[in-house]
């Protein structure tokens, strides 16, 4: 890959690692630490990475355990790099956990306040990177799978754009503001996109990176480009029985390159396995509609 323009910046985007604290299984089958390290290998061969961003699901199993896992990765990945490492929670994630081992998910120290991990409020953060303003929200419901921003985020992300960064803003959250791509993604999908749309229409917002999903997907909102990266720990089969979800096994991240004048250009990057592409997990349709009634967002009325 070939070096940038002055001002721009390269950032390395991954999603839904799914650690487990033990080193464990995920889905009793998938090796997600085997499978992260298979990622950043892939990623070592990418030149100029300024930052690099995990957006959420980073923990299966939320355990402190699980977080220092991917610490012990991440950081000396981007520290031997000289890059910025910024990580926001996902639904899997479980605050209090994420807070007490990576802190705001910007590098600040891990902290315990006491709290029931319910009651623990949103991780947010800001880090500015060349220039470059990155913000995470969290859009986690604690022991639910769909996404929402509250009120007091919205009205803090509104404050914080009325003024323009160096060279734009990077926002990062783990539910995507873009359709789903199966109908248990659908009844986990960020609640009242359109708020966010409101506030990042005639922004500075140059790109906002999410997971959730994996699987790779492109869409906008309010005309800024939305960026789902694959997931780290498997991939959805999209093109799965309607109703139904598959999943398979495969790994993967984005290259996301951003400049000043407001062009973005993405390219997914794979982390190849001989395993590639086999069955993990099909969860039928009834059993969909078990997990949408446990953890999907609630009907309107």
């Amino acid at each position: 890959m070939h070096a940038l323009p002055p001002g721009s910046l390269r950032l390395v985007h991954l999603s839904d690692t799914h650690l487990l604290r033990d080193g464990g299984l995920h889905q009793g089958v998938v090796d997600t630490g085997a499978a992260l390290d298979r990622v950043l290998v892939e990623a070592d061969r990418v030149p100029h990475v300024r930052l690099l961003v995990g957006s959420g699901d980073l923990s299966e199993d939320g355990t402190p355990e699980s977080y220092a896992l991917l610490r012990d990765r991440l950081v000396p990945w981007t520290s031997s790099r000289g890059a910025a490492l910024v990580l926001s929670p996902g639904n899997h994630d479980v605050r209090s956990g994420f807070r007490l081992v990576l802190g705001d998910g910007h590098g600040g120290p891990g902290a315990d306040d006491g709290r029931d991990p319910a009651a623990v409020p949103p991780i947010d953060g800001v880090t500015i990177v060349d220039g470059w303003r990155i913000v995470t929200l969290d859009t986690s419901v604690p022991g639910k799978g769909y996404g929402a921003l509250r009120e007091q985020q919205l009205d803090a992300l509104r404050e914080l754009l009325a003024t323009a960064a160096e060279h734009g803003t990077v926002l990062v959250l783990h539910h995507p503001p873009v359709p789903a791509p199966t109908t248990l993604h659908e009844s986990l999908a960020l609640q009242g996109p359109e708020r966010l749309a409101e506030i990042v229409r005639g922004s500075d917002v140059r790109v906002i990176l999410s997971g959730h999903y994996h699987h790779h997907i492109v869409g906008s909102l309010a005309g800024v480009p939305v960026l789902v990266a694959p997931g780290v720990a498997n991939e959805t089969d999209v093109a799965a029985d309607p109703g139904t979800e598959r999943i398979v096994r495969g790994s993967g991240f984005l290259v996301v390159d951003v400049r000043p004048d407001g062009g973005v250009t993405s390219v997914v990057v794979r982390a190849h396995a001989d395993d590639d592409g086999d069955e993990v997990a099909v969860l039928d349709a009834e059993l969909v509609q078990r997990i949408i009634h446990a953890s999907g967002a609630p009907a309107l009325p």
